[in-house]
C-alpha cells in the first residue's frame, strides 16, 4: 500500500486545507504510478498528516513550531 507521510506544526492547516493537500498528493502519486504502467493505485494510496507538538521538529538546525 503506497503511503505518503506529511508532518506539520499543530494547527498549521485547516481541515479544508488538509483535504486539498491529501487530494493533490493522491493525484500526484497516482499519476506517477500510471505513467510507469503500475495501473490504478488510487484506492490503495494512504496519506498520513501528523501534527507535531510545539517544538516538535526542526528545519535548518532550528527548532520550529
Amino acid at each position: 500500500m503506497p503511503t505518503i507521510r506529511v508532518t506539520v506544526p499543530r494547527s498549521a492547516w485547516s481541515t479544508e486545507e488538509k483535504a486539498a493537500i491529501v487530494a493533490r498528493m493522491t493525484d500526484g502519486l497516482t499519476a506517477v504510478a500510471q505513467a510507469s504502467s503500475k495501473g490504478d493505485i488510487r484506492p490503495y494510496v494512504t496519506v498520513h498528516i501528523e501534527e507535531t507538538a510545539e517544538g516538535g521538529y526542526a528545519m535548518g538546525g532550528q527548532v520550529v513550531g
